[in-house]
């Protein structure tokens, strides 16, 4: 199986991240993926999914950060019944549900309110969910994996994340290096950018001093995006 376009390379720190998710895929536990914006962490999600036992189930993704209430919360994570609420016309899974014997990917989970942090952590200790309108809770087998570019621990500390949801959702812990971290990468980087993309760049020299200094906070989305101007632009 071909690596997916952040997990390519050959530096030591993208070959730990490799073998770590590996071995983390064996395994049932939920997974915390932790690196800085743009570093892939949902594709370390996906790749986690596709070398473990439920490969051939769903990978269901969702951006904790579009929650905006509890509500919306209880109806996207566990589904509703048909009438449970006005304009709830018909019967709705869940991801929950919807990831059951597969894997369900919570991105920005450190963007999740203190007050539906206890909802997510019953539905995880009990291993049931219960629909908005439903008379009775649903068993579901669902592998977590979920990521952040904040700080959790800090976040916690500043109760900010409730520690116990944080012990259950981060048993196994993957973190992405940024840029800077895998120099050594940015030449087989840059070119699987051009291929992705269709275009033929050469390789800026100032790239690696740059990356080196920081100079690509969204790592690789900056990298992806300064070939695609050069491409159009030029090497301005």
């Amino acid at each position: 199986m071909s690596h997916p376009l952040p997990l390519l390379g050959e530096s030591p720190a993208i070959q730990r991240v490799r073998e770590r998710i590996r071995t983390a895929a064996k395994t049932s536990h939920a997974i915390l993926i932790t690196g800085p914006s743009g570093s892939g962490k949902q594709a370390a999600a996906e790749w986690i999914h596709q070398h473990s036992a439920r490969s051939s189930q769903r990978f269901v993704e969702a951006n904790t950060a579009c929650w905006n209430n509890l509500a919306t919360l209880q109806s996207t994570l566990f589904g509703h019944e048909k009438g449970s609420f006005t304009g709830a016309g018909n019967r709705r899974k869940g991801l929950f549900e919807q990831a059951d014997r597969g894997t369900l990917f919570l991105d920005e989970i450190g963007e999740l309110g203190l007050e539906a942090q206890p909802m997510l952590l019953k539905a995880l200790d009990r291993g049931m969910i219960e629909p908005l309108g439903a008379d009775r809770s649903r068993r579901v087998d669902v592998r977590l994996v979920v990521a952040t570019n904040r700080d959790l621990e800090e976040e916690v500390r500043e109760n900010r994340f409730r520690q116990d949801l944080m012990a259950r959702i981060s048993p196994l812990q993957i973190r992405m290096p940024s840029l800077s971290e895998r120099i050594e990468d940015l030449e087989a980087l840059w070119n699987a950018i051009c291929r992705k993309h269709g275009i033929e760049v050469p390789i800026p020299e100032d790239l690696a001093e740059e990356a080196t200094c920081g100079d690509y906070p969204d790592n690789l989305r900056g990298l992806e995006r300064r070939a695609i101007e050069i491409s159009v632009w030029g090497d301005q």
